[in-house]
């Protein structure tokens, strides 16, 4: 179809053609250079260091919701982003897989956090904007879920935190 058109048309598709891969590429690139990087939550203190999880049925059955063990626990959370002042950010929480299966958390907020749920090996985004302080604080009520089948007599979560810095 090119081969009959005029040479200068046959140009303007080329050029077309070339820019829109250019931007294609461009944008793929962009994408591939945003970086995580760990924040460092040192300072933030959990409330109830033992979470005593309840069973969500009183007599297990054959449905696997009926085997559901849910706790809660307070966090203050603190995040030192001293090193990304100044600048845009997406923040996410993380948690890494569990050996003893799926966890579900489930958070409120009452800060600049936004609430949200992860299961274990998720991230989930708790924050974007501006970085203007150097510290993030906010108080999270985490909901957790489990299979109590599964669930370790004493079981230690890793929840953790990092910034994509320059993102809106």
């Amino acid at each position: 179809m090119l081969r009959r058109l005029p040479i200068t048309a046959r140009l303007a598709a080329a050029t077309l053609l070339a820019t829109v891969i250019y931007v294609a590429c461009a944008a793929h690139a962009a994408q591939a250079q945003v970086r995580a990087y760990k924040v460092d939550d040192s300072a933030s203190q959990v409330l109830d260091r033992l979470v005593p999880m309840h069973w969500d049925s009183p007599v297990p059955g054959p449905d696997p919701a009926s085997h559901t063990v849910s706790g809660m626990v307070t966090v203050r959370v603190r995040l030192d982003v001293a090193p990304w002042r100044g600048r845009q950010g997406r923040i996410y929480m993380t948690l890494p897989p569990q050996p003893s299966g799926p966890i579900t958390a489930t958070w409120t907020t009452r800060g600049p956090l936004l609430p949200g749920s992860l299961r274990a090996g998720e991230r989930q985004m708790v924050y974007a904007g501006p970085i203007d302080a150097a510290l993030i604080e906010d108080t999270m009520r985490l909901q957790l879920h489990a299979d109590g089948r599964r669930l370790g007599r004493n079981e230690q979560l890793d929840f953790s935190f990092e910034i994509e810095p320059g993102t809106p």
